[in-house]
């Protein structure tokens, strides 16, 4: 029998099947003019003010929605109103895709065999509340959000937050197996002495990434 009896997983990338940038671009143009293109959403979605990443601080939860739009829209140039708040709102949400329905079986799967589950997702107020979110929220035991802990992944509190909001002990962290699509955040879990899969979505896709974590659960002895 698997020495693990607790099953922690990211949202985007993993949980849930985000919308290809194309579509996401597409969008955009119908929001903010022909002019949109994959430059101004980066600029919009990950703005930078006197050197402070204003996205890592919206995801950390001190920068309040409101003002994250504004700074958004700023640096891509579009006027700051509330029509535009609005319509870069419903496209960072558009933007999460859907749900990923073979993990949320496996959630199931994995609760009704008797194990924990839990989400550690990198997150804001947007685009933690979307739909697809909200999916896998209403999975697992846990959900954790860095933008309601304050503190990002692949820093060591937030999985000492995770680690304690699960009941782990110290001594029962290898109990701990955490899935996310970044090799960052698995070796930080790693060293905070978790177990760790690397679901590889961006590299192969969300169904063939979904095989590799399957082939691992069954070799570790988890019951699926």
């Amino acid at each position: 029998m698997s020495k693990i009896t607790h099953v922690c997983f990211d949202i985007g990338g993993v949980a849930n099947v985000q919308m290809p940038r194309e579509e996401v671009i597409s969008h955009g143009k119908e929001y903010f003019g022909a002019a949109f293109n994959e430059e101004k959403l980066k600029q919009m979605m990950f703005p930078t003010v006197s050197n402070t990443d204003i996205w890592r601080e919206y995801n950390n939860g001190a920068i309040a929605t409101q003002r994250y739009l504004e700074f958004g829209l700023s640096a891509g140039g579009v006027p700051t109103t509330e029509r535009n708040r609005k319509l870069f709102r419903s496209l960072l949400e558009e933007a999460c895709g859907e749900a990923y329905q073979p993990i949320l079986n496996l959630v199931g799967q994995l609760k009704a065999n008797g194990y924990h589950t839990s989400v550690l997702s990198n997150n804001n107020e947007i685009m933690y509340n979307t739909p697809s979110g909200e999916a896998i929220k209403k999975c697992v035991d846990v959900a954790i959000s860095s933008h309601e802990i304050m503190v990002s992944k692949p820093h060591w509190q937030a999985f000492a937050i995770l680690l304690g909001k699960i009941k782990i002990k110290a001594e029962e962290r290898q109990q701990v197996l955490f899935i996310d699509n970044k090799t960052e955040n698995t070796e930080a879990a790693q060293s905070c002495g978790l177990q760790a899969f690397h679901f590889r979505s961006k590299e192969v896709g969300m169904d063939l990434a979904f095989v590799e974590p399957m082939q691992y659960l069954h070799v570790t002895g988890i019951r699926i």
